[in-house]
């Protein structure tokens, strides 16, 4: 068990560098992210997006709301999520139950004024799975039903031994190992 945090952090410090680098340039939408972790029965799942994709009628790219209220807006929209499984679902008979969920909102534009009002969300759950044997796929139906824009999610991480990299869609949205 005490591999999970250096898996883990390898894999989101990848994910970082990732998302540095999608950033540099301008803001990406449509393209969501998910880190997967599991190592014995303890499952972690990290599933970050574009923050924009949180607003119910859509949003203006290029408005420019106070940092402040708009980072505290967001954190409230993304605290309605309350469940890993509202982006992604899991084997019935993995016997997955959610021991811990958090909530993160990061600026990720700079401090330009064309790019400052740029965010993105952060699920991270801890989940421990009776049957982690069982647990062999996972589809990201959820996220695709729940995002109208989205269009793909590159998936990373670690199942046991085994490192994970796929890039899924709406029409092949699930995974296997």
């Amino acid at each position: 068990m005490r591999h999970i945090p250096t898996a883990l952090a390898i894999t989101l410090v990848s994910g970082v560098v990732f998302a540095e680098q999608r950033h540099a340039g301008s803001h990406v939408h449509g393209l969501n992210h998910a880190t997967i972790v599991l190592e014995g029965n303890r499952l972690q799942i990290a599933y970050e997006f574009p923050a924009e994709q949180l607003a119910e009628h859509g949003h203006d790219e290029h408005k420019h709301d106070e940092h402040d209220d708009k980072e505290h807006e967001l954190s409230e929209q993304l605290e309605t999520i309350d469940s890993v499984f509202a982006m992604v679902r899991l084997p019935e008979n993995a016997q997955c139950k959610e021991m811990n969920v958090t909530h993160s909102v990061t600026q990720v534009g700079g401090n330009d004024k064309e790019h400052a009002s740029h965010y993105d969300a952060l699920i991270e759950s801890t989940l421990e799975c009776s049957a982690a044997n069982k647990l062999t796929n996972l589809s990201f139906v959820p996220a695709f039903e729940r995002f109208d824009d989205l269009e793909k999610i590159d998936v990373e991480g670690v199942i046991g031994s085994k490192a994970l990299s796929e890039t899924l869609t709406a029409t092949s949205s699930s995974l296997t190992f």
